[in-house]
């Protein structure tokens, strides 16, 4: 009866674990919305998805999901260092914001993808900066940078990012 038991709640654990986890899965189609001066290349999970020049511009669509690994290159020629994005569904409904501290400064230079325990390994969190809000699309996303002309930032995709659009 004891083992009985033991296999019953190591079952009911299992489920509830799992059945946890498909809740806080969440994903959706969409476009970023990308404002950088000078260059901005993203990258997700290790591929290469959309590269822009100074001023704003929405990407091609695609899906975006929790678990998803994404990796920024920023470079600036000269003058100010300023990067968001934000993540809108076509449908108008969801965006995914990008705040400061969801982004850590990445030291490797040439990184397109990362493991978790490399991104736990890095310390330090993108910088915020203060300009306005320059997308059609309302978000939660900060305006941030690294610590040089050139670098990366990295980060994954949680289920606390996606929202409903705010009006």
């Amino acid at each position: 009866m004891r083992t009985f038991l033991l296999c019953f709640l190591a079952l009911t654990l299992s489920c509830h674990a799992q059945f946890t986890s498909t809740l806080n899965d969440k994903s959706a189609k969409g476009s970023f919305y990308v404002s950088v001066d000078d260059h901005a290349t993203i990258y997700i999970n290790g591929q290469q998805f959309y590269h822009c020049d100074i001023g704003e511009s929405r990407s091609p669509e695609t899906e975006l999901k929790t678990g998803d690994r994404i990796v920024v290159h920023l470079k600036e020629d000269g003058g100010g260092k300023r990067f968001m994005f934000l993540f809108a569904s076509t449908d108008g409904q969801t965006v995914v914001s990008f705040r400061a501290h969801d982004l850590k400064i990445v030291p490797e230079l040439e990184a397109t993808d990362f493991t978790p325990d490399q991104l736990q390994k890095w310390t330090k969190f993108a910088k915020q900066e203060h300009h306005k809000h320059v997308f059609p699309v309302k978000g939660y996303s900060d305006w941030m940078w690294g610590d040089l002309d050139k670098c990366i930032l990295a980060g994954t995709v949680t289920s606390q990012m996606f929202s409903q659009r705010p009006k």
